[in-house]
């Protein structure tokens, strides 16, 4: 054979295999379940998951609804059917806690690819904390107070207020409508924020952090380390500004003339002052840069 003909031979069985892989049909089972609690005053929703899809959403009715569907896919159902019985699923209540958890049994090694949905609805006031690894949060409408602790979960947080303390690592944070007291700790993780106000500290390392304002009542404070930071508001001169970047750079409108009080390569810090402050914006930054601009 020369070596045209085996080179052709060889693309040809690779196409036919690529074909095939891509013509396999994935098997899926559910399980599927729903429990509804009366809520009162005090009570806590607590959620952990593992690969878990979970959405937390307000509605005017005085209960806690949850509902819980177990995924399982393979080629083969009998395996699908097999491992979708590896993940536990735990939904209880202890005094004025509720407890929803979902995890691998001990020592389990599913072949199937397992996935977790949660949508749980429950009074706007109610707080809620949700802990997980590798999936999704998305939560809306909420009042009181978001705890979190999320792994390689992507967050999309609408309309919330009160308290938020939010924990990242590997995970995107989209966020539009957040007001109140807001606690932002992010790791390899990008931050994007509209309609913002209110008392907001940001930790981050590695990643870039949007913010899109419009005028607002805010007190931000942001330090990070290898991130860069982007301020975007219509009237950007409203605001009192801090500004530091260590071995990075600092952009602002030029009408706007900060006062760079140190401006070398190792070290920028600028300041700003408007006649009427209507905001306090404080951003420290290691290795990355920070532009004020409007949008």
């Amino acid at each position: 054979m020369t070596y045209r003909n085996l080179l052709f031979s060889l693309l040809l069985a690779s196409v036919w295999h690529l074909a095939k892989a891509q013509t396999t049909t994935l098997q899926v089972v559910t399980k599927s379940t729903t429990k509804v609690f009366e809520y009162a005053a005090g009570s806590e929703v607590n959620i952990e998951g593992q690969h878990a899809e979970i959405v937390v959403e307000s509605w005017t009715q005085n209960k806690v609804r949850v509902e819980v569907r177990i995924i399982a896919k393979h080629t083969d159902v009998h395996q699908a059917e097999k491992d979708l019985e590896t993940m536990q699923l735990s939904i209880k209540q202890e005094g004025s806690k509720l407890y929803f958890r979902n995890y691998l049994k001990s020592g389990e090694k599913p072949s199937a690819q397992l996935k977790v949905q949660y949508t749980v609805s429950l009074p706007a006031d109610c707080p809620v904390y949700v802990k997980n690894n590798y999936g999704s949060l998305r939560a809306d409408d909420l009042t009181k107070r978001l705890r979190t602790q999320l792994r390689f979960t992507d967050i999309q947080l609408t309309n919330l207020s009160g308290y938020m303390a939010i924990d990242t690592y590997f995970g995107d944070l989209l966020a539009d409508g957040l007001s109140g007291e807001v606690n932002i700790n992010s790791k390899r993780s990008d931050l994007t924020l509209h309609n913002i106000s209110g008392d907001f500290t940001i930790n981050a390392q590695y990643g870039l952090i949007k913010l899109f304002t419009d005028q607002s009542e805010l007190k931000l404070d942001i330090t990070a380390e290898k991130a860069d930071v982007y301020f975007f508001d219509p009237e950007p001169g409203i605001y009192g500004y801090t500004l530091t970047a260590h071995y990075g750079n600092i952009s602002t409108p030029n009408e706007l003339k900060f006062n760079f009080i140190e401006n070398s390569g190792k070290l920028k810090r600028a300041i700003f002052t408007p006649a009427n402050k209507m905001a306090t914006i404080s951003v420290k930054i290691t290795f990355g840069d920070i532009v004020i601009r409007r949008p």
